[in-house]
């Protein structure tokens, strides 16, 4: 341990300032025991709290007790925090629309929540009905105070490209035909 941890030591030990505590170590040829036993005999070791004496039992119990108590602690605010996204996230998923369109009509207006429901309890379906729809000319989109562009026009894309593959296949049918 070098000098410098030897003086916090002490000084977490018997309460003192750091220059009282150097000076006691350095008095003592930097032995703890002796330089505690100097600030005692001189009067200056202040009690932050009543003195304890514990046994190896009790020391392992209060420590134990503290750290469960962090633990404690520490998960419910983590699931606080959890708690709060959530809510955060129900709240916005309930002000933004889901909407899918074709030809310029609007087929379905839903809650974003209501979609990713369905999306979770039904994946496999919803997936399959979605993909098709994209094939016979539905639009998606994003309708909401919260939805941004970027969301919007990353599926103008998709659906761009599924339009233009529809036409591909639509145009080589026809090749083959005459």
């Amino acid at each position: 341990m070098d000098h410098f941890e030897m003086v916090e030591k002490l000084r977490a030990k018997a309460n003192v300032s750091y220059e009282e505590a150097k000076a006691a170590l350095e008095a003592s040829d930097w032995d703890i025991l002796d330089a505690l036993v100097l600030l005692e005999s001189e009067g200056k070791v202040k009690d932050s709290e009543p003195a304890k004496e514990y046994t190896t039992q009790e020391k392992n119990e209060e420590t134990w007790t503290r750290s469960t108590a962090s633990t404690k602690s520490s998960f419910a605010d983590g699931m606080e925090k959890m708690w709060a996204w959530l809510k955060q996230a129900f709240q916005k998923g309930n002000h933004n629309q889901f909407v899918i369109n074709r030809r310029g009509d609007e087929l379905i207006s839903m809650p974003i929540t209501v979609m990713a429901l369905l999306m979770i309890c039904f994946w496999p379906f919803s997936m399959i009905v979605l993909f098709v729809g994209l094939f016979l000319g539905c639009r998606y989109s994003f309708r909401g105070p919260d939805v941004g562009n970027k969301v919007n026009d990353m599926m103008g894309r998709a659906q761009e490209k599924a339009a233009s593959a529809v036409e591909i296949h639509l145009n080589d049918s026809e090749k083959k035909v005459d």
